[in-house]
């Protein structure tokens, strides 16, 4: 099969399309025959270094095709179906399986390729009406933002969110879910040319991230801020998120796509009792309530652009330079 794989961290140009032996799958696994494979910032920092991976690796961690093959004792899909492959390889007992779980493209072989093999418990059905570029493109970023805003930030209905980094995957999502959650949203962006396609999705409100962040979302609470801050930025926002959060708020993050080393003062954090929450990764009821949400349309896939497979460096191009707005999806 062909297959996009890196050999060492680097730039985009290390992601090399190559012929490899197709994967045969094990006791309780499953190979599928992907017709789709979804970007996600996770593979830049597999690919820079930042999450170390044994090489050579096949990146991508969500795809969606068709079953081509069942390993023994693998039960409950048939040849041939439409499937989505799920990013995380959940521990069959955890106490928290989110923190216990292998990721698909760091723990094991990824969708960057023609076929990949998977436990069966990293299969969803496709859901009906969805094209495999979006089923590809929802189960990560939507799962994350669920488990972000209401499994760890408990958002209510009529409390105001800030959402930074709101035109990826994880932003999109995460406007939408908070949207239909009777929230009143605010969505953060550098892009002026995005910010009606925000309103349209469900912003309330749109901000400049590139200037004076907490001043214009405190200018648009009436000097309160907001109860939460669903943030994946890192070091360009982290310190307007703070001083935009009212007191006994909280800022829920799960990325740093701006860098991770912040330099903070404590004493307002005390002082305002406010609540910073890490996320990672979802829980598998969560990621189940996910699919019928988009099974029944309330939260939608949002897909930027397709690319086929050997543009995959291109694609990582257009992810680091933000110049997408929802997914990029490659396909075969």
């Amino acid at each position: 099969m062909k297959a996009v794989r890196m050999h060492e961290i680097g730039g985009p140009e290390v992601l090399r399309m190559e012929e490899v032996a197709d994967p045969e799958p094990k006791t309780g696994e499953i190979r599928v025959r992907l017709e789709a494979a979804a970007l996600n910032h996770l593979d830049i920092w597999v690919r820079t270094g930042n999450v170390p991976v044994t090489t050579p690796r096949i990146l991508g961690c969500e795809g969606a095709g068709r079953v081509d093959k069942l390993g023994p004792g693998a039960r409950g899909f048939e040849e041939d179906q439409p499937v989505v492959v799920v990013p995380w390889l959940f521990p069959a007992q955890a106490a928290r399986p989110n923190l216990n779980a292998g990721v698909l493209g760091v723990a094991r072989d990824g969708c960057y390729a023609e076929q990949v093999v998977v436990p069966q418990g990293a299969l969803r059905p496709l859901p009906r009406g969805l094209s495999p570029a979006a089923g590809a493109a929802f189960s990560l970023v939507t799962s994350t933002a669920y488990h972000m805003l209401f499994g760890r930030g408990g958002l209510r209905p009529g409390e105001t969110i800030l959402i930074t980094g709101a035109t990826g995957g994880v932003g999109t999502a995460a406007v939408q879910l908070a949207r239909v959650a009777g929230a009143r949203v605010i969505a953060a962006t550098r892009s002026g040319d995005k910010a009606k396609r925000l309103q349209e999705l469900g912003a309330h409100e749109v901000v400049d991230a590139s200037a004076d962040l907490a001043e214009q979302v405190l200018t648009l609470t009436e000097g309160d801020g907001v109860d939460m801050v669903a943030e994946q930025v890192g070091l360009a926002v982290w310190q307007d998120c703070l001083a935009a959060t009212k007191p006994g708020g909280r800022v829920v993050f799960c990325g740093t796509t701006s860098g991770s080393q912040v330099s903070m003062n404590l004493q307002p954090v005390y002082r305002r009792e406010l609540s910073i929450l890490g996320v990672y990764g979802t829980l598998p009821e969560e990621l189940d309530r996910v699919w019928a949400l988009v099974k029944n349309g309330t939260v939608r896939p949002l897909v930027d652009r397709t690319l086929p497979l050997e543009k995959a460096g291109e694609a990582h191009r257009i992810m680091e330079q933000a110049e997408h707005f929802g997914k990029l999806v490659l396909t075969m």
